[in-house]
């Protein structure tokens, strides 16, 4: 059965939107314009962000070739994810989950950068991805928390345009499995999920997975060839 969660604590510094600008190969901005932008940013985005997750979880019936098939309520569903799939012939059990941070902060840094204030906008913007990530810790804690109660361990989290061979298009299929509204996170024609500070994963669980923490997805990525992260971690 789906579970909402909106209770998620998040901190933020002006000194984590600044940091992570270096982490992204920029200068870090040192001027006192750009730490007031920051510490401005850092204050908006917790007053606006809305943080929410919906998750639920199900039995893995098999996965085969680019497949994988679900237990649900109805029946089965069939995942098509590519050679990916791979990743989780160990499972048996696939945490399904979608979390955002509401659309007022996109809507606030929008309104910024149109009013001419762009530094600021930038800022909030940096702020709203730090969050969202925040948020996506939240979700990996619970799905560790799930799998450890049955003393097995977890995958990696896997998400449609991001796992190699996993074509964004799988978001329809994914998404399907949880009532988005609960969340207030619609997914458009293109699929493309809205708000866009949203996300969504699968995690799967079983004994046969050796880490008991959600671990990075680096080496299957689709954007493995060009991730700024991949490239610092290199140098």
């Amino acid at each position: 059965m789906p579970t909402v969660v909106r209770d998620i604590p998040i901190t933020l510094t002006a000194d984590a939107i600044l940091e992570s600008q270096v982490r992204k190969g920029r200068r870090a901005p040192q001027s006192a314009m750009a730490r007031q932008a920051a510490e401005q940013a850092a204050a908006m985005a917790l007053d606006l962000a809305r943080p929410a997750a919906v998750w639920d979880e199900f039995a893995v019936a098999g996965v085969s070739d680019e497949m994988l098939t679900l237990h649900t309520a109805d029946g089965t569903r069939s995942l098509k994810m590519g050679h990916g799939v791979s990743l989780l012939r160990e499972a048996r059990r696939a945490f399904v989950a979608v979390w955002t941070i509401g659309p007022d902060l996109e809507a606030r840094a929008t309104e910024l950068y149109q009013g001419g204030d762009a530094l600021l906008s930038y800022m909030l913007d940096t702020a709203g991805v730090l969050v969202l990530g925040a948020v996506g810790e939240a979700v990996r804690r619970i799905a560790e928390e799930r799998a450890a109660v049955e003393h097995w361990g977890v995958s990696p989290a896997l998400s449609p345009g991001s796992l190699a061979g996993w074509p964004v298009d799988g978001q329809r299929e994914l998404c399907a499995l949880l009532p988005l509204d609960s969340v207030g996170v619609t997914l458009t024609p293109y699929n493309i999920l809205r708000p866009f500070k949203s996300c969504s994963a699968l995690i799967g669980s079983g004994p046969g997975f050796a880490s008991a923490h959600v671990g990075a997805l680096c080496r299957y990525c689709s954007l493995a060839d060009t991730c700024w992260r991949r490239r610092e971690d290199a140098e």
